[in-house]
């Protein structure tokens, strides 16, 4: 028994020994330098600073899904692509003191930079962008960076406005009976079946879509895309190219056909020229007044929690894309 008892105080010593040892030694953190890469430094004074923003400018295979084939950022493009973010994103929010708030409030925590596109596992889609669980947004086709090119422009801006969209209303839910107005008309992922494009570029816009009360045919595949649908085309299109695509109801019945100066059109015999109504124009009206309702509940959520007018955003994007062409 005397030799047991003897055995534990020899543990029991030696573990006393070897804590108060590592008690009393010093603790030496690891020395993390800073990148003194000019692209490091413009993103980290730029994003990381005032928003908390990592930028993902080098390339990282965890940041993509792997069933994806993509290409890297250049380097040549990062920074300009940098500028494009702060100057047509950020800074039309943060003219007024609740938008600067609301960015550094909501500005997502990393950005993730693609230099191809993103082709979708269903071969026809392609992803434009993404944002995961609040906290990232990945952008894609940066190596194709070109002011000049609207399309380009206004496919990556409304990426941005897009999916920062989707980290609103995953912090704050959607607008109160946003979900109710046309539950109905959601397609799911057949919204790739909708036809009839009324425009070349991105996003794809049918009239079918716009007579089921959304701004997009990928807004038709659920609640939370057609928030973000009419979120990013509002501001970004401005007020009379939304208004006559989206709100202004078309004719319904044979109407006189215009000239250049918005006069009726004569024929041989002195009589105006008249046109006949699209088959769908009720239809279209219809949906036109379900997206003017949804509309309104965006517009007077952005206000009420955040005091943001989306139509003073809008104007300001729209002001500095013209400048472009200046």
């Amino acid at each position: 028994m005397r030799k047991i008892t003897l055995l534990l105080s020899i543990v029991f010593v030696g573990l006393f020994s070897a804590c108060d040892s590592e008690d009393n030694s010093n603790y030496i953190p690891e020395i993390v330098e800073e990148s003194t890469d000019p692209i490091s430094i413009y993103f980290r004074d730029n994003f990381l600073t005032p928003y908390g923003t990592a930028v993902r400018w080098k390339w990282d295979d965890n940041l993509v899904d792997d069933t994806k084939r993509v290409t890297p950022p250049l380097r040549e493009v990062c920074i300009p692509m940098g500028d494009f973010i702060q100057k047509f994103w950020i800074e039309p929010f943060t003219i007024t003191e609740p938008g600067k708030k609301f960015m550094i409030e909501h500005f997502p925590p990393e950005l993730v930079f693609i230099g191809s596109k993103m082709y979708n596992s269903d071969g026809a889609s392609v992803t434009l962008g993404y944002a995961d669980a609040g906290v990232r947004i990945t952008f894609t086709q940066v190596n194709e960076y070109d002011l000049t090119d609207s399309q380009w422009m206004f496919m990556q801006l409304r990426t941005a406005e897009h999916e920062f969209g989707h980290i609103i209303h995953q912090r704050h839910n959607l607008p109160d009976g946003f979900k109710e107005v046309s539950p109905e008309n959601y397609k799911s992922n057949n919204w790739l079946n909708l036809a009839g494009d009324v425009q070349a570029s991105s996003p794809k816009i049918s009239r079918e879509a716009i007579s089921l009360g959304m701004v997009s045919n990928y807004g038709t595949s659920s609640e939370n895309e057609d928030f973000c649908e009419i979120l990013s085309l509002y501001i970004t299109s401005t007020e009379a190219a939304f208004n006559e695509r989206y709100i202004t109801h078309e004719p319904e019945a044979p109407y006189a056909k215009l000239d250049a100066d918005s006069n009726p059109v004569l024929d041989a015999d002195g009589n105006p020229v008249m046109l006949d109504p699209n088959d769908d124009a009720t239809e279209m009206n219809e949906g036109r007044d379900i997206i003017a309702v949804k509309l309104k509940m965006v517009q007077d959520y952005y206000m009420d929690k955040f005091e943001i007018d989306l139509d003073q955003v809008r104007d300001e994007i729209m002001k500095r894309i013209s400048e472009i062409n200046d």
